[in-house]
């Protein structure tokens, strides 16, 4: 049986199509695969957020308490995958870990639309430099970093593998006992 040339580039670009779907990457970040700026024992860059609650929330006012910085995109399904795992750990830590959750790109009305129809009730904020996310990498989300209370990056994650309840609560509960002890 012979082979036609035409359907290797077919199934090639069938195969870039999915990963970019499963990667949550946009289309103008497919040539910046997963560059991450900020890495493990990096500083984490200064920030100024505002709440959802009403808070304004800057980074060095988070200094000496750890907290997880997580950017997203709702329609993106490893992100989806991800809240359910932050609500818990924001149920678990509430008053001793912030989770500032950060859209890529998205309007504050449809990320509280999708808040409202998933019932989440952990904050979200929006950033006061439209490309903040920018400053910590080039593309995909999620993008989930752990910060401890120097400021200091302790964990990332991306979409592969999302953050893991058991490993955000044991890294969480290393940061905040040992904040306890000084």
């Amino acid at each position: 049986m012979k082979r036609s040339w035409i359907t290797y580039p077919i199934k090639l670009s069938l195969l870039l199509l999915v990963a970019v779907l499963t990667a949550c990457v946009t289309e103008d970040e497919e040539d910046n695969w997963a560059t991450a700026i900020v890495n493990v024992g990096d500083n984490v860059p200064d920030f100024t957020l505002y709440g959802s609650d009403g808070l304004e929330v800057i980074s060095s006012s988070l200094n000496g308490q750890p907290y997880i910085l997580n950017f997203f995109d709702t329609r993106c399904k490893a992100s989806q995958q991800l809240f359910p795992v932050l609500q818990r750990i924001y149920d678990k830590y509430q008053g001793k870990v912030p989770i500032l959750n950060v859209p890529r790109s998205q309007s504050e009305e449809e990320v509280k639309a999708y808040w409202d129809q998933e019932r989440l009730s952990l904050p979200y904020y929006t950033a006061s430099d439209k490309d903040l996310y920018y400053q910590f990498a080039t593309s995909i989300v999620p993008r989930t970093y752990v910060v401890d209370g120097s400021g200091n990056v302790c964990l990332a994650f991306t979409d592969s593998p999302i953050a893991d309840y058991e490993t955000l609560d044991k890294t969480l509960g290393r940061i905040v006992d040992e904040g306890a002890g000084s």
